[in-house]
């Protein structure tokens, strides 16, 4: 018995350790995207592999009924999209894969929204959503981390927690995100 405990304990521990390496991968890059993202000096970003294209919705600030303060600004950072159709392992020449991360600003009336997607191969490993609501109780700040479509850490705030919904609605915002790239 106490060996069938001691392998399961150990079997559980190598699954741990396997995710937090994967989610220090995800930093990496991460941190590795976002060094060029918000890089403001013009002659770095001549260097910098990176491109970006935003979509602006509501330009003009016109308030909306019921709303009245509505702005909506998408940017979609991403590297050279020839090179990305002939990366090793793009066996589709999906040109997605160059999309490396989508940053979304909004603004409802006096409510914020921030997002991101970061994307690595063409896969989602990464959201962000943060919502500054009227109150404490419509604010929330949310990450999640993702390995092959599959949730590995969920964090509330600062803290990991579990999480018993369906991630399909976030991979789901993940491929929209990736539609509008490349329709865009």
């Amino acid at each position: 018995m106490r060996i069938i405990t001691a392998f399961l304990l150990m079997v559980l521990w190598l699954g741990a350790a396997a995710q937090q390496d994967k989610v220090l991968e995800i930093r990496a890059h991460y941190k590795a995207v976002k060094v060029w993202t918000n890089c403001t000096d013009t002659d770095s970003l001549m260097y910098s592999g990176y491109y970006a294209d935003q979509m602006i919705r509501n330009v003009n600030d016109a308030p909306w009924r019921a709303i009245g303060i509505m702005h909506d600004t998408i940017t979609f950072w991403y590297t050279d999209e020839m090179e990305a159709e002939n990366a090793d392992g793009n066996e589709s020449g999906d040109k997605s894969w160059a999309l490396q991360l989508v940053t979304r600003s909004s603004q409802y009336a006096m409510m914020f929204q921030y997002q991101e997607w970061l994307f690595s191969d063409g896969k989602l490993v990464f959201h962000y959503d943060r919502f500054d609501g009227y109150d404490e109780e419509s604010t929330y700040e949310y990450r999640y981390y993702f390995d092959n479509n599959k949730l590995i850490r969920f964090m509330n705030g600062n803290q990991i927690i579990g999480f018993d919904e369906s991630i399909d609605p976030i991979l789901q915002s993940g491929e929209r995100m990736k539609t509008l790239f490349l329709v865009f």
